[in-house]
């Protein structure tokens, strides 16, 4: 059980520990830690700021509880949690005082886009409609709503006048940008799950679709999973992968479930994560981590050799994850003693995509390794040998240095 003491020494600990457990269910291919993945990255908090045990949780719980649930009402959840309220200061924002920071990011970064469809008086008469919630980090206290510091006076917000409070406050953005709000969700979404250029016509039926299901997002994602574009090939290969989805590939996809990985595994691969620009619970900034080519610098791309080097590295020292390989390379190859075979198979596996002659060449090589050429051409050498898992080891950490290896 998730313990919420609030003594400052127990933040590292916990959030560890969820990391561990978010990067567990990434392992096992869990669609809902992907999306809690995105929610993070749009929702943005950073545990540096707020550095509470119970927020941490509060927080974490509704990325996942929300993931696939109605927006609207996660915008709200995540808008009072105490997380949010200290990092965008919502808790400084009181009748007489406004803070404009939380008003100012629900518009242009948690529901309707930069510059689309509000004014700078918007901001600051919506400012006063959220006022009175407060949370306390220095005690980890539950986020409250304090009557005496709301501004309980008129607003004009897009226009419309009234009395607005924080539910309503979030209604009248849906109510009356709910066009803004729809399709810049589900571009987001699209670059996200598909490619950084959208089809116009692809987001404004998905746009159509999530206001039609009052803002539930399961028919949504469900339309956008399903869609032919999902499956095109010319999809494949179009995005930079993220430090976590990189190294999350390379257990994916030699068979490994999280149950096969040790702990020690999971925290180098989030302090790996974390020196290539990823690191959970404290994105850079408010707008999040960036993407795709944000991802690649010259530090970066050397890092991330280094890196998938190292977690493949892990694989030669594990015997569990080694026959792994083994299985795998059996399996593509129906068993083959053809050292070419095998190599191009599995090249085209790890990267979805024919290698060139000359790289390919260059494989061979690699899983070759230190093997006699003659135990290859009199036909000796075979996937059972003792040296064989070595050899495949040996492959990846060539294959994972190549530029097609960074892309998704």
């Amino acid at each position: 059980e998730y313990d919420l003491n609030p003594d400052p020494n127990l933040i590292f600990t916990h959030r560890e520990s969820l990391r561990r457990q978010w990067l567990s269910a990434m392992l096992d291919e869990s669609i809902q830690a992907k999306m809690a993945l995105f929610w993070h990255n749009h929702f943005v908090t950073e545990l540096s700021v707020f550095e509470c045990n119970a927020y941490l949780w509060e927080y974490y719980s509704l990325l996942h509880q929300h993931a696939f649930g109605n927006f609207r009402q996660f915008t709200i959840e995540v808008g009072k949690s105490g997380a949010m309220l200290t990092y965008l200061n919502g808790n400084l924002n009181i009748a007489g005082n406004p803070n404009e920071n939380y008003a100012r990011e629900l518009m242009e970064l948690f529901t309707m886009g930069e510059g689309n469809g509000y004014t700078q008086q918007d901001i600051v008469e919506m400012s006063k409609a959220l006022t009175g919630w407060q949370a306390r980090k220095d005690v980890c206290a539950t986020p409250f709503f304090d009557p005496g510091l709301h501004d309980d006076g008129q607003k004009t917000i897009f226009d419309i006048s009234d009395q607005f409070g924080f539910e309503a406050a979030h209604d009248i953005i849906f109510v009356e940008r709910g066009t803004q709000v729809a399709q810049f969700i589900c571009a987001k979404l699209y670059r996200y799950f598909l490619q950084q250029d959208i089809d116009t016509h692809v987001v404004e039926s998905l746009a159509q679709t999530f206001i039609d299901n009052n803002w539930e997002l399961l028919p949504v994602i469900k339309r956008l999973l399903k869609s032919a574009l999902f499956f095109e090939d010319e999809l494949m290969n179009t995005q930079i992968r993220m430090p976590l989805e990189t190294l999350n590939n390379l257990i994916i996809s030699n068979g490994l479930k999280a149950s096969d990985v040790p702990e020690n595994w999971l925290n180098s691969m989030f302090f790996w994560s974390s020196q290539l620009g990823q690191e959970l619970f404290n994105p850079p900034n408010v707008s999040g981590w960036k993407g795709h080519h944000n991802w690649i610098n010259e530090s970066t791309l050397t890092g991330r050799w280094s890196y998938a080097s190292s977690l493949v590295q892990l694989f030669g020292n594990n015997q569990n994850a080694r026959e792994k390989l083994r299985a795998l390379a059996k399996e593509l190859s129906n068993n083959s003693r053809d050292p070419e075979m095998i190599t191009a198979l599995l090249a085209e596996f790890y990267l979805r995509q024919n290698l060139e002659p000359i790289y390919l060449q260059a494989a061979v090589i690699n899983f070759k390794a230190n093997i006699p050429e003659n135990y290859f051409t009199d036909g000796s050498w075979n996937l059972d040998w003792d040296e064989a898992p070595f050899q495949l080891v040996n492959l990846m950490n060539y294959l994972v240095k190549l530029p097609e290896y960074q892309l998704i």
